[in-house]
């Protein structure tokens, strides 16, 4: 089943914090974390995004999988990370194959998982997928994320 983290737990070890922290909780397992976030109407970047047509921004759909493997990097404990992870050290290198496949909107609630490609220091490869209602909303083949060590 994993290890269920609450957003308290979450917000507790996250750089990234609201409002650019889609994540409200997630289950960490070897291998792979998943994650769930409802998309609120109050969002910031809706008033311009688009005016009087909400629409959940592509590019923070792919930064959400992001996000996914940040939060693995620091919860997950396993073992081929090597050390503590410093939270302050952690950064977007690249993303691959990316696909952003429907439209979300306020009060709809993304689905997310990032499974392990590659676990090398400093390098983390992550493949994820967002999922809403069933339906495939966004993925990537490849999000690659560099980070260091707690000193």
């Amino acid at each position: 089943m994993g290890t269920k983290l609450t957003k308290e737990q979450i917000l507790a070890v996250m750089p990234q914090q609201p409002p650019f922290l889609f994540i409200d909780e997630a289950v960490v397992e070897e291998g792979k974390i998943s994650a769930v976030y409802k998309i609120r109407e109050d969002e910031v970047f809706f008033k311009g995004h688009f005016k009087g047509n909400p629409v959940f921004p592509g590019t923070l759909m792919l930064e959400t999988l992001g996000q996914l493997g940040v939060l693995y990097l620091l919860k997950s404990g396993d073992s081929n990370i090597g050390a503590d992870v410093d939270s302050k050290k952690i950064f977007f290198i690249s993303a691959d194959g990316c696909r952003c496949q429907r439209i979300c909107r306020p009060g709809e609630v993304m689905e997310c998982t990032a499974k392990v490609e590659k676990m090398r220091y400093p390098i983390a490869r992550f493949s994820g997928e967002m999922r809403i209602a069933g339906q495939k909303a966004a993925s990537a083949e490849m999000i690659t994320l560099t980070f260091d060590y707690v000193k």
